[in-house]
């Protein structure tokens, strides 16, 4: 049995080699599933001429061991930096404890517009008069760090005990931008695409100083966008309240009882 098995195997390397192939499998298959990483194991079986019951497990196992390969894994290598937010504190929250800041680690910072400073291992935080915070998450950035930053900030330094509050804080934080990296292989031209950089706020960089060798990806909320929703956000407070206002309280008496 051992020898007919190896008399076929050494047949099929043979036929193998009459249509100029290389008598390494392995390494065929690895330079199809290069140019093509969708083929399958039959397919693979069809383009070097295998017979495909025979080789088939064998194929399967060199196109798992292609896949797990680190430099064949599916799915960008993204690094991405400059992770940044914001978020609003509630206007009579920012009046109440925005005297008491700099006591408990805030900084004052010089600035004509007197923003606060708080600055940690996570990131650092911005805090203007208006109640707006301005975050920047120190790479690697998500937004789970985001909300530990702002928590850092207010909460476990005494400034907001109220849970509901702090909720209602984290809840505003949105995205502002952030800068993402997809390296490649060889050094690119320098070239930069603003084109949509207004009405999109997204500025792709290729072949930058910092990044030679990558694409680099600006993205970024744009502040028309931002604008426009806080002008809705208000908007829909404005009306909340005019409409609560204008409801009558069923429980209360009215005029001529009284």
């Amino acid at each position: 049995m051992a020898g007919t098995r190896g008399q076929r195997v050494s047949e099929d390397l043979r036929n193998y080699c009459k249509h100029g192939k290389h008598p390494s499998i392995r390494q065929e298959v690895f330079e199809q599933l290069d140019k093509n990483p969708l083929l399958t194991a039959k397919n693979i079986s069809k383009l070097l001429y295998l017979p495909w019951p025979k080789y088939k497990g064998y194929l399967d196992r060199l196109r798992c061991e292609w896949k797990a390969y680190y430099k064949n894994e599916r799915g960008s290598k993204c690094s991405s930096h400059g992770w940044r937010g914001l978020c609003y504190l509630p206007s009579d929250l920012n009046c109440q404890i925005r005297s008491g800041a700099v006591e408990v680690g805030w900084v004052q910072s010089k600035a004509r517009n007197r923003w606060l400073l708080w600055k940690d291992k996570l990131g650092r935080l911005q805090w203007f008069e208006t109640g707006r915070v301005n975050l920047y998450v120190r790479k690697p950035a998500n937004l789970g760090k985001a909300y530990q930053l702002v928590c850092n900030g207010f909460s476990f330094t005494g400034l907001i005990t109220d849970v509901k509050v702090l909720e209602r804080v984290l809840a505003s934080v949105r995205f502002k931008g952030a800068h993402y990296v997809f390296p490649t292989e060889e050094r690119l031209p320098r070239f930069t695409i603003d084109l949509f950089a207004r009405s999109n706020g997204v500025v792709i960089k290729v072949g930058d100083a910092s990044h030679p060798n990558a694409v680099e990806v600006i993205a970024y909320y744009p502040d028309w966008a931002e604008r426009n929703e806080r002008l809705f956000e208000q908007l829909n407070e404005t009306l909340k309240r005019l409409f609560e206002s204008s409801v009558p309280n069923k429980f209360e008496k009215p005029d001529y009882v009284r």
